[in-house]
C-alpha cells in the first residue's frame, strides 16, 4: 500500500467512513512494515491508545460519542500508524510554539471513559455520552446509560450460557458498572473488572485489577467473590473498596457495610465495618480504616491523611494520565488535605507546593518533582 493510500484511509478513519475491509487493509500494511512491533497491547495500553485517537479527533471537530473497533490488532495498527507515521493528518492547521507550550501546561482531570471487551473480542468505547443498547449475549443485554453507567440486565431464561465481558478504564478514566444481579461496581482510573454477562447458579465471581468500589446486591443463595492478585474476597451483600494496583505496596480492602472474608496465600480474615485489611506477601494486617480517605476518589476528591509524596504522585499519575520523574527529591514529609479531583493538574500541584517544600515542573505529560 502506498503512503498516499494509507493517508487516504486514515483520513476516512478520522471521518468515521472506514469500512471493515479497509481496516483489514491497514492492519495488513502495518504488520508488513512493522514486523518487529508488538502484536498485542495490554488492556491499559490499548485503552490509552484508543482514547488518544478520540482526543485527537475531537481536537479537529470530529466528535465521537462511542463507537466500535473490531480487533485489538486493528486498533493497535490504526493508532500506531496514525500517531507515529502520518499523525499530521489529524491536525488541520499548525500551532505556533507558544500556543503548543501553553496547552501542554493545561492538563485536565480524568472523566467517564472506558473500553468494553465482549466475549468475541469486539471492543466498544464508552464515553460520557449515552448510546443506548450496546450488545446482547445469551439472555443478557448491555446498555450504556447516562452519566457514565454501563448496565447489564437479563430477560427470561438463558438461550445460551453466560460469557465473560471485561470493562477497562485507562489512566484518566473512571466508570460505573451495574452487573446482572444489581451489584454496582465503580472503577477508578487504570482499572478493570472481568465479569459474566449473567450469573448462573452457585457463586457470583468477578476479577479485578486496579481499584474498584463495590455495592454488592444481597443474595444468600449466591455468594459474591472478588478475585485480585491472588486475593479472594467473599461476601453475601455489602459495600467495600478494593485497591489492588500492581505498583502499590499492598492490596487494601476497606469495608463500609456488612462483612467480608478475605483469603490470600492460605490465610484468611473477616472484616467488620470500619476496618481495612492490607495484604502483602503472606500477611493480612487489619487496622481501623479511614473511610473518607479510602473512598474519596469515588466521591470526587483526593483525600490525603498523612500520605507521603510518592503515594500522592501515584494517584495523580493515574487520574491525570501523566508520568512522574523525581529530580533529587529527598522530601519525606507527610501531606494532609482534601482537593477536588475536578481541578486542573496545575491547581493540584500548586496546592501541594503550598503544603510542603516541594516544587513541580510540567514537561509535556511528565511531571518533574524537585526540592
Amino acid at each position: 500500500m502506498q503512503k498516499s493510500n494509507a493517508g487516504d484511509l486514515l483520513k476516512k478513519y478520522r471521518e468515521g467512513k472506514c469500512l471493515d475491509e479497509e481496516i483489514a487493509l491497514l492492519e495488513g500494511w502495518y504488520n508488513q512494515h512493522f514486523p518487529a512491533a508488538p502484536k498485542s497491547l495490554t488492556d491499559m495500553e490499548l485503552a490509552e491508545d484508543i482514547f488518544s485517537i478520540i482526543k485527537a479527533l475531537d481536537n479537529v471537530g470530529q466528535k465521537r460519542t462511542g463507537y466500535t473497533v473490531l480487533t485489538k490488532i486493528a486498533v493497535a495498527a490504526c493508532s500506531l500508524i496514525a500517531l507515529s507515521i502520518t499523525g499530521i493528518l489529524l491536525i488541520d492547521r499548525p500551532e505556533n510554539n507558544n500556543t503548543a507550550k501553553l496547552q501542554s501546561q493545561i492538563i485536565l482531570p480524568g472523566s467517564n471513559k472506558a473500553l468494553l471487551t465482549l466475549a468475541n473480542g469486539q471492543i466498544i468505547t464508552l464515553t460520557d455520552h449515552p448510546s443506548g443498547k450496546l450488545a446482547t449475549q445469551g439472555n443478557a443485554q448491555a446498555t450504556q446509560m447516562q452519566n457514565g453507567v454501563l448496565a447489564y440486565q437479563s430477560h427470561g431464561m438463558a438461550a445460551k450460557p453466560a460469557v465473560l465481558n471485561k470493562i477497562t478504564t485507562p489512566a484518566g478514566g473512571q466508570y460505573h458498572l451495574i452487573l446482572d444481579d444489581g451489584t454496582h461496581a465503580f472503577l477508578n482510573a487504570s482499572s478493570s473488572v472481568t465479569f459474566p454477562t449473567s450469573f448462573s447458579k452457585g457463586k457470583r465471581v468477578v476479577e479485578i485489577t486496579g481499584e474498584v468500589y463495590f455495592e454488592v446486591a444481597h443474595d444468600l443463595r449466591k455468594p459474591f467473590e472478588v478475585k485480585s492478585m491472588g486475593q479472594t474476597i467473599r461476601v453475601l451483600g455489602t459495600h467495600f473498596d478494593v485497591n489492588a494496583y500492581n505498583n502499590e505496596p499492598s492490596i487494601k480492602t476497606t469495608l463500609l457495610e456488612g462483612s467480608v472474608l478475605i483469603t490470600s496465600n492460605g490465610r484468611s480474615n473477616t472484616l467488620k465495618p470500619g476496618q481495612q485489611a492490607s495484604v502483602s506477601g503472606n500477611s493480612i494486617l487489619v487496622v481501623a480504616a479511614d473511610i473518607d480517605q479510602a473512598v474519596g476518589w469515588k466521591n470526587g476528591d483526593f483525600i490525603f491523611n498523612n500520605e507521603d509524596l510518592p503515594t500522592i504522585m501515584r494517584q495523580i499519575a493515574r487520574w491525570y494520565n501523566v508520568d512522574i520523574a523525581y529530580k533529587g527529591i529527598t522530601n519525606n514529609s507527610k501531606f494532609f488535605g482534601t482537593i477536588s479531583r475536578s481541578k486542573k493538574l496545575i491547581d493540584i500541584l500548586e496546592a501541594l507546593e503550598m503544603n510542603q517544600n516541594v516544587h513541580f515542573k510540567i514537561e509535556g505529560r511528565t511531571i518533574e518533582v524537585m526540592p
